[in-house]
């Protein structure tokens, strides 16, 4: 455990969660993050909230929580995000099956690195700069994971800033052949005084809903996506239940794309930013930890990809080309806030 940044200065120090090793970002302002190194994965943040101090982010309980990878809490899904249909791709002409990453799932689903170390490689601390930053890096190569013979180097930089964290997360196929990489993020989200996501609004600026079968895999070429006039909006979550995801979304004049997570009564809460792909929300009634929090994901495309034809190119690396997909989530107050 560790304390709030009262020294009005950023600082980088280390931290542990039981036997794990982690980076505990603390910003001048007195924001805060705490990282594990093993899958670079965010355990908390902390930013403004109205005349205060709150957590933001719903993480692990435990280091055994953590090592059981229930609901992928905050993870970096990568080099595939979500699930492939029959837990197999084709791609090149040659078919892969792929093996189940965890004990605990059910399905081949998130690809690996959330379960491995990934490497500090660089630290910014500059006391003129806005963001404290940190940057992790992880390699995939033939034969780490099975069904997946391709070698990628990638890196994921958080800044944090006196009301964001923000990820850049960039890959480059250092293989031989080209690769199919399609990545995202994982986290939870709750807001201060609310108990479970009831009493919580949603807005997802999307024209297409993507339409799935029983296994939560999209439906074949154009069924997938089932088209709406305006954004999904619901003023509470209650009653509501998704293990959904939304596409054609639609950017703000900034060309950045917003989905906001809000107090009703006063319109303070989170936007969740992405400048491209689609955008996942799960309410996590799977799960044991019920309602409690929102799983709200941006992903570079939509799930299977690497098996639609419609989003070969999105998915296609070739060897030696580098990608970046950019993302985060800020406070925002309402006009009562």
């Amino acid at each position: 455990m560790t304390t709030m940044n009262t020294t009005g200065q950023h600082a980088i120090t280390d931290g542990s969660f039981g036997s794990l090793p982690t980076k505990i970002l603390q910003h001048a302002s007195g924001a805060r993050a705490e990282i594990l190194v093993r899958g670079a994965t965010v355990l908390s943040w902390t930013a403004p909230w109205r005349d205060g101090w709150a957590g933001y982010i719903d993480g692990y309980s435990d280091e055994a929580d953590f090592q059981l990878q229930h609901g992928g809490r905050s993870a970096i899904l990568f080099p595939f995000a979500n699930r492939l249909k029959d837990d197999r791709y084709t791609f090149d002409g040659a078919t892969h099956e792929m093996g189940l990453q965890f004990p605990v799932d059910k399905e081949v689903i998130h690809g690996h690195a959330r379960g491995h170390d990934w490497t500090v490689v660089a630290e910014d601390v500059d006391p003129a700069a806005d963001a404290v930053s940190i940057t992790f890096a992880f390699e995939v190569r033939p034969g780490d994971v099975e069904g997946y013979p391709f070698a990628l180097d990638a890196t994921v930089r958080f800044d944090l800033t006196a009301t964001s964290l923000d990820l850049t997360l960039t890959y480059r196929n250092v293989g031989e052949t080209d690769a199919p990489v399609a990545a995202g993020w994982h986290p939870y989200f709750t807001l201060p005084g609310h108990d479970t996501i009831d009493g919580l609004s949603l807005r997802v600026p999307a024209r297409a809903q993507i339409v799935n079968d029983a296994d939560l895999i999209p439906l074949p070429g154009d069924a997938a996506y089932a088209p709406m006039d305006a954004d999904l909006v619901h003023e509470t979550l209650e009653g509501v239940e998704y293990d959904d995801a939304w596409d054609r979304l639609v950017p703000d004049a900034d060309g950045v794309v917003r989905t906001l997570l809000t107090d009703p009564a006063t319109g303070d809460g989170l936007a969740v930013w992405q400048k491209s792909g689609t955008l996942l929300v799960f309410t996590s009634d799977a799960l044991e930890r019920k309602r409690e929090s929102v799983a709200i994901e941006s992903l570079e495309t939509t799930t299977d990809a690497f098996n639609r034809p419609d989003r070969a190119d999105e998915v296609r690396v070739a060897v030696g080309q580098a990608k970046t997909f950019e993302l985060g989530v800020h406070v925002v107050r309402g006009q009562q806030g």
